[in-house]
């Protein structure tokens, strides 16, 4: 199969050859300004521009990713159908307008830094298209989150943002959203162990613990999950972490009514508690599936 690979499958945009790695396998790699690091098979890559997918959210988890430093991960077929939503990208318009607002204050905003934005080149950083880009920069400033200096209309119906910085209400609003939002990296990207069973069980903890209605015994379930995920790997642990860290750590964990029903441990009875333990425990099984993969 003769294949021009010209175009960005995920943007529509021309791709020169010099951002192109060699095309050696069943698959094309390549990275962009827009979209970061991408790795895509050759079916999905020609699905992809003759189809009608969520490209924009996957040109999202591409620029996440990559900024993030992680490695691109795999485009293929199921992956641009049903895949792409086991990382939980932000999809309805106000968790787009949320995330960019996290990212904006994680890359400099809280410092009062300035940014300056391309409708037709930075909307990757908000899981959206051009214009739903330039409606989350509207809908921020009516919320009196943002503050643009100024608007330059270019061609094509283009814009250039000038001078945006967050406001006192955007950091607060960020900052009202902790511990949940800053963590948002955390819960939406993929935590891959290598065990299709204990990826099942990490997911489901997931689930149990955001949907919809929460309650404390939902939430409970899911930490208690992801210990019994951790306890395994205890052993295994001391070779990426110090012993006493480890040993410290799952003291800590066991001091809560998580697992056990002692008259030592202490009663969880506010939703915050649970998230700290639930967020400690995801964020361990990440740190830990990270090293090893790594061949720390």
């Amino acid at each position: 199969m003769n294949m021009t690979f010209d175009r960005c499958a995920l943007t529509g945009y021309a791709l020169k050859q010099e951002n192109l790695k060699p095309v050696t396998g069943p698959f094309i790699e390549y990275e962009t300004e827009i979209v970061g690091r991408v790795k895509i098979t050759l079916p999905a890559y020609d699905e992809l521009l003759k189809g009608d997918f969520e490209r924009y959210l996957i040109a999202g988890i591409c620029k996440d990713r990559t900024l993030k430093g992680e490695d691109p991960i795999l485009i293929d077929s199921n992956f641009i159908r049903d895949g792409y939503k086991k990382l939980n990208p932000p999809t309805a318009f106000e968790e787009k307008c949320a995330s960019f607002l996290l990212y904006l204050y994680q890359a400099g905003g809280m410092e009062n830094k300035e940014f300056e934005f391309y409708s037709s080149k930075d909307f990757t950083l908000a899981f959206a298209d051009p214009d739903e880009f330039k409606r989350i920069l509207d809908q921020l400033v009516q919320d009196y989150f943002l503050q643009i200096r100024a608007t330059n209309n270019l061609s094509q119906r283009r814009n250039l943002y000038r001078g945006v910085k967050l406001t006192n209400e955007g950091k607060e609003k960020v900052r009202k959203g902790l511990p949940k939002m800053p963590l948002f990296g955390l819960v939406s990207q993929e935590i891959s162990t290598g065990n299709i069973e204990i990826d099942k069980k990490i997911n489901h903890a997931r689930q149990l613990f955001f949907d919809e209605p929460q309650s404390m015994d939902k939430m409970r379930s899911a930490c208690e999950t992801l210990s019994y995920v951790l306890e395994p790997l205890r052993k295994d642990l001391t070779t990426f972490l110090a012993a006493r860290d480890v040993s410290d750590f799952f003291q800590l964990v066991n001091t809560f009514d998580i697992r056990h029903n002692k008259e030592t441990t202490i009663d969880l009875i506010y939703a915050e508690q649970l998230e700290w333990v639930f967020y400690t425990l995801l964020n361990s099984i990440n740190t830990y599936t990270k090293l090893k993969n790594k061949g720390f």
